[in-house]
């Protein structure tokens, strides 16, 4: 009987352990439904999080990323005169045109209504610019028109709209503002000075000036002015009287002498406008073309009630230096060609040193008063504009070989050789 049983037990045991793996589960179907909300919750709470770290980071990153990724600027180049007897050529045909002309009364207006015409066209290459040390300053000299001076938009490099202009009435400004056509302003930088000619480029970020503003200027057409001749129609755009910006009318009186500066010579531009020993602008042809830059520094004892300025066409290669943003090489030499008549006495070819400026690259090289430059950089040099078109080659900071003559003590020229390095006028 015991047999028996034992079968029937292990039989019913290994039905026992082949069903053992179904079990019965009930499920928490509410907790199921919260622990689901909890997750969601959990992850929205992670996303703002996420979200507010990344705003975070984008606003606090935003200007050195702006800063690291923007463009270059794009490098300016002012196009030197061309075409200068073709330009000669066809004003004289436009000077015999007008003096077929017979004026009468309507003639006459109708030459004065075209020369406002021009006048307004250049006013919208020209700005007003004021500096001060405190914003306090700014704000009080704001209205003394006295304390700001006229610009000239020369470029546009992409970033940056550069203005030409001479140096700022209030030193060492801290606050540089440009006023456009319409009262508009916005904050500038002194991008680049060159203390030799008086003159600076100032910049404003593009970005910073308004859409409608930019509809309101141009940039400025340079021309030739080495083609100038007296009783040529001028007109003179800017603060003639150190005030408002307004166009005055009138002829050149002389535009064929030049004003010496150091590693050069400038034209200079006389007129008969009127205007105060204070006045700032342009000049330019009847055709709207800027020919010179009105400047104080080139007026003489007969010219302190008219307005008068450096040529364009001498000051074309500072404009483009200053408006990269780079100092003007200077080597300090006031200098004048060697004449035939000067090497039929025995005096070799070259530029004779006049001066040397003190504490100047060349006085600290050693070059004296009465030496005769004939070399700079490998480049032969015969008369002053060969010395300074050779010179603006260069860099500041350049160490270049100068090459000259000396007369010694029985009479006769010497070989010199001196290493100069470039520097600037500050």
């Amino acid at each position: 009987m015991k047999d028996e049983k034992e079968p029937l037990e292990q039989k019913q045991n290994s039905e026992e352990e082949e069903y053992s793996f179904l079990q019965e589960i009930i499920k928490d179907e509410a907790g199921d439904q919260a622990k689901w909300k909890h997750d969601v919750l959990r992850r929205i709470q992670l996303g703002l999080i996420f979200g507010l770290v990344a705003c975070f980071t984008f606003f606090a990153c935003k200007p050195w990323v702006e800063k690291r990724f923007e463009e270059d600027p794009t490098e300016v180049t002012i196009p030197q005169d061309e075409q200068q007897e073709e330009d000669q050529t066809q004003q004289e045909e436009e000077q015999v045109q007008e003096q077929k002309t017979v004026l009468t009364t309507e003639t006459y207006q109708e030459m004065l209504n075209n020369l406002k015409q021009v006048s307004g066209e250049v006013r919208k290459s020209v700005v007003e610019i004021q500096g001060a040390v405190t914003e306090e300053e700014f704000s009080k000299d704001q209205e003394d028109k006295e304390k700001s001076i006229s610009g000239m938009i020369v470029a546009d490099n992409g970033q940056e709209l550069l203005i030409l202009a001479g140096e700022l009435p209030v030193k060492d400004a801290k606050i540089i503002r440009v006023t456009f056509s319409g009262d508009s302003q916005c904050d500038a930088i002194l991008k680049s000075r060159d203390a030799g000619l008086g003159l600076c480029v100032y910049a404003v970020q593009r970005k910073n000036i308004a859409d409608d503003v930019w509809a309101q200027i141009e940039t400025a057409t340079l021309g030739g002015s080495k083609v100038v001749s007296e009783g040529d129609t001028v007109i003179a755009v800017g603060k003639l009287y150190g005030c408002d910006t307004i166009a005055g009318y009138g002829v050149i009186e002389s535009g064929e002498n030049y004003l010496d500066k150091a590693d050069g010579q400038y034209q200079t531009i006389y007129t008969d406008v009127a205007g105060d020993i204070s006045g700032s602008g342009v000049l330019v042809n009847i055709r709207g073309e800027v020919i010179g830059i009105i400047n104080t520094s080139v007026r003489t004892d007969d010219q302190t009630n008219k307005i008068s300025g450096y040529g364009i066409s001498d000051i074309k290669d500072v404009i483009e230096l200053l408006s990269n943003g780079k100092n003007v090489p200077y080597l300090g030499v006031s200098g004048v060609e060697v004449s035939s008549e000067m090497q039929g006495q025995g005096i070799p070819q070259g530029v004779y040193v006049k001066e040397v400026d003190a504490g100047s690259p060349t006085m600290a090289a050693g070059i004296q008063s009465g030496d005769i430059i004939t070399n700079i950089a490998d480049t032969d040099i015969i008369n002053l504009l060969g010395y300074h078109n050779t010179l603006m080659k260069q860099n500041v900071g350049d160490k270049i070989l100068v090459r000259g003559k000396r007369q010694g003590t029985g009479g006769e020229y010497v070989d010199i050789d001196f290493g100069v390095t470039v520097g600037y006028k500050q």
